[in-house]
């Protein structure tokens, strides 16, 4: 039967049925245009849910109550598989032992790598710093000897004949 027809049985609206089907997950059967299909089983299962709703049964509830179809298959393990698993499971680890070792080694070289590159900055830095040093030291003994070399005279001040003498040097 399809909604319509049981909608009318239930005495629901064909919407009611398509939201119980919604909000409680039921599994339902489609035909080739994509309409539900129901059987005379649903039948008492709409009928069941009606009758809750109308006693006042909470959603969640009743939610718990529909059936959910499992999927998936269904795997038995073999009394033989639990020797190869342990094996598995202890070459997986000796593999995990192996990578942390080699990410322990990568990082100590990454380590001694940056250590290397400081220790050769800082050599640069006291290749320069003396540099300086000494270029400082060349200024300062230049500087000296400027003040030897340049020793201020001081020689008198060039007087300058008055202008009464060169008035008179004019008559005389």
């Amino acid at each position: 039967m399809n909604t319509a027809e049981l909608a009318g049985i239930v005495g629901v609206s064909t919407k009611t049925i398509r939201r119980w089907i919604r909000d409680y997950n039921i599994p339902c059967q489609k035909n080739e245009y994509g309409h539900f299909i129901f059987t005379d089983e649903d039948l008492t299962f709409y009928n069941q849910i009606r009758d809750q709703l109308k006693n006042g049964t909470p959603n969640d509830e009743i939610k718990a109550k529909v059936k959910q179809p499992r999927k998936g298959t269904v795997r038995t393990m073999q009394k033989g598989t639990d020797q190869p698993v342990e094996q598995l499971v202890a070459k997986l680890l000796e593999r995990v032992e192996q990578n942390e070792r080699r990410i322990e080694s990568k990082a100590s070289d990454v380590v001694s790598y940056q250590l290397l590159q400081h220790r050769n900055e800082l050599d640069e830095l006291q290749k320069k710093v003396k540099q300086l040093e000494d270029y400082i030291q060349v200024l300062e003994n230049e500087r000296r000897n400027m003040k030897r070399e340049t020793t201020l005279k001081i020689e008198p001040p060039v007087q300058k004949p008055r202008r009464r003498k060169k008035i008179m040097g004019f008559l005389l």
